[in-house]
């Protein structure tokens, strides 16, 4: 793997690309950056890690290019399956919900102790629904504790979710009415446009704090980041697999540069662009990364085949569920080792690596005594393919 590969032939769902786990530890550890990383100003350095940590929003729309591509990919190559729908949505299962799931069993549990106070909006969430409900009632976003305020859940989170879920609802149903993977590829710009024009609409009749809330938070205005995603799964399916996979290099280096330029705008300007077509820039640049990174020997490899970053990417869908869900506990947490040391900066060099080192030991263990008790599931669910090549797809994503 120290050579890079000369030429990139066209991909399939059962082709193992071990460093995109690496991308997902990225996108991860962007993520808790953003919920965690804020707070200490002082210094150079603080400060020019807290600017940075803002975007880490940015690692939610990896993760959507990720899903986009990994699933369309699976979609594509099995639409002649003899139990396509059948066999997609029980892997699908298999995967998401015990963990998604096994949360809501666990505050159930500890509700008698923290009291917790439940309201019907919060079944939307068990539904995938809670991003759209939520938007009404910002509330929902928090699950309060009656007794120990330090207690109370967020999941704030979960929208991104709820759009993937919806999305792998009603993506399926396009892939195997229209089949051809040009015309598909064509569906999916043309969608794209139409989520960059539905922002615009959004900015263009509604309060800037308004639009740009909804904007980010609901499938139709987001579905360009995981229709993108899906582009590049179909254009790495044809006979310009190469020429497109060495062409991502350039997609990631042009579309970062007018991300960069957006965020350089003052003020509103810049939230109002990010929303407009920032997110669209965005899915590019992430699709260029990705696809730069599937070449065994490329620099992007190199670097995200780096054995801990695979290791962290393995267990990032049950950290990023898990991270934020005690936000305030660790608040507090913070708080006290602020006033015992006199320093926010020392008390967040000692809070956040252990958060982190917590949440990836709770997702370790979720993964290796529950998740993968289910994933083994799957083997029930084969695709044709599989069975005749006795070669197994992805099992992590």
């Amino acid at each position: 793997m120290s050579s890079t590969q000369r030429y990139f032939a066209p991909i399939d769902f059962k082709t193992r690309f071990p460093a995109l786990d690496g991308l997902r530890a990225l996108a991860i550890t962007m993520v808790f950056a953003r919920h965690y990383g804020g707070g200490a100003h002082g210094g150079l350095l603080l400060r020019l890690f807290n600017d940075v940590r803002t975007y880490g929003w940015i690692g939610v729309d990896l993760f959507f290019v990720l899903s986009g591509f990994l699933i369309t990919g699976i979609l594509y190559d099995t639409q002649a399956d003899s139990k396509y729908f059948k066999r997609f949505f029980a892997r699908r299962a298999f995967r998401i919900l015990p963990v998604f799931y096994i949360v809501f069993v666990i505050l159930l549990l500890l509700t008698p102790i923290f009291k917790y106070e439940w309201r019907w909006g919060h079944l939307t969430f068990a539904l995938y629904l809670g991003n759209i409900f939520a938007n009404f009632d910002l509330s929902l976003y928090g699950i309060f504790s009656a007794n120990h305020p330090t207690a109370t859940v967020s999941i704030s989170h979960f929208w991104s979710l709820c759009v993937e879920e919806q999305f792998y609802l009603l993506w399926p149903l396009v892939v195997w009415f229209i089949r051809d993977r040009i015309r598909l590829i064509q569906v999916a710009a043309a969608l794209s446009v139409v989520a960059v024009a539905l922002r615009f609409a959004m900015l263009g009749h509604f309060p800037l704090e308004i639009a740009a809330y909804w904007s980010f938070r609901n499938l139709p205005f987001r579905m360009d980041s995981l229709l993108i995603g899906a582009i590049l799964a179909l254009v790495l399916r044809g006979p310009n697999a190469d020429r497109w996979q060495r062409s991502s290099k350039w997609f990631f280096l042009l579309a970062s540069a007018g991300v960069a330029a957006i965020f350089m705008l003052p003020g509103q300007a810049a939230v109002y662009w990010v929303n407009a077509i920032g997110l669209t820039l965005l899915a590019l640049a992430s699709a260029g990364l990705i696809g730069s990174t599937l070449r065994s020997g490329s620099p992007a490899f190199r670097l995200f085949y780096y054995k801990p970053l695979r290791i962290l990417g393995k267990y990032s869908y049950g950290f990023y569920v898990y991270h934020l869900l005690f936000a305030k506990a660790w608040l507090g947490f913070l708080i006290f080792l602020a006033a015992k040391f006199h320093s926010l900066a020392i008390a967040g060099l000692i809070a956040l690596p252990f958060n982190f080192a917590i949440t990836f030991i709770v997702s370790k263990l979720s993964y290796d005594l529950i998740e993968v008790r289910f994933l083994r599931l799957k083997r029930h669910f084969e695709y044709d393919s599989e069975l005749v090549e006795h070669k197994h797809a992805f099992t992590t994503k």
